[in-house]
């Protein structure tokens, strides 16, 4: 089982545990601000859900039908997460406004403070042990997990905000209120993670400072007279191309030991993971 795997497995672990709890507590409390919380780690569990299937798509092997792999579909599945988190924000809203219209108040904050506390340290250990995985793997679809579940904190943050405002003022329009600024930061965690999955699936150049260090590297190459056609892209596994101009009386062995240079440079640059690929002019 795979790295990834096993942290989106927990990830889904954490939404369900999380979702039980804050729906219980919130309808027992009355507090939308709980209730959309527990909204929010819904679609935690089904976006996890969603990926753990990606991630496994993800890491089957180059076929006849998709000669460069599989890894393109943590673009397409990290679109996906980033919809699901707006839907939600727009419910959130939609809810919160119309408790408040009618008039419906919350009680028994207290409750709600008592659940809502291992959550949040629960979701914060979760969050750091994504972004461990992502970084050290690359995959896209965890780090956009890892995203998600961050906005999870805030959202958990806002809710014990809210509870603890609406015990000690006894105002229920700032769980109302409180609410709709958790929907507004699932609003803006979801144009990120969309953006990013748009960046894959369109082939999105590298950074532009690892661009310019890759070339770097290949400028300080002595073996070589000069490059073109340099071309990179992100993604889980990066690639980096481009053709470069040798001198005629260059051997054939001579041109291999140029390249497995230049790709070990490469990937200390852009990471172990990167495709390099390379074509040779003579001058």
């Amino acid at each position: 089982m795979s790295r990834e795997i096993q942290a989106i497995r927990l990830a889904i672990l954490t939404a369900v545990i999380g979702s039980i709890a804050k729906f219980a507590a919130g309808f027992v409390t009355g507090s939308m601000s709980m209730i959309s919380s527990g909204v929010d780690s819904l679609g935690d569990l089904f976006v996890s859900v969603a990926n753990l299937f990606v991630v496994r798509l993800s890491e089957k092997d180059a076929d006849d039908d998709h000669n460069y792999g599989h890894h393109k579909v943590e673009g397409l599945g990290a679109m996906f997460e980033g919809g699901f988190i707006a839907a939600a924000g727009a419910f959130i809203i939609y809810e919160s406004v119309h408790k408040a219209m009618i008039g419906e108040e919350s009680h028994s904050s207290a409750v709600g403070i008592v659940v809502m506390l291992p959550i949040l340290a629960m979701t914060i250990g979760t969050v750091m042990h994504l972004r461990k995985v992502a970084k050290e793997t690359g995959s896209l679809v965890v780090k956009s997990d890892a995203a998600h579940y961050l906005t999870d904190v805030w959202v958990n943050i806002g809710v014990l905000v809210s509870l603890v405002l609406v015990w000690v003022t006894g105002e229920p329009l700032v769980d109302t209120a409180i609410s709709i600024l958790i929907a507004l930061s699932m609003f803006r965690s979801s144009f990120h993670i969309v953006s990013e999955g748009v960046d894959v699936v369109m082939d999105k150049s590298l950074a532009p400072d690892v661009v310019a260090r890759v070339r770097a590297v290949l400028t300080a190459e002595a073996r070589i007279l000069s490059f073109h056609d340099f071309k990179t892209r992100m993604g889980k596994i990066p690639h980096v191309d481009f053709h470069i101009v040798v001198p005629g009386h260059m051997t054939a062995a001579e041109l291999h030991d140029v390249f497995l240079d230049l790709r070990r440079h490469v990937q200390d640059v852009v990471g172990p993971s990167t495709k390099v690929l390379m074509h040779a002019d003579t001058a």
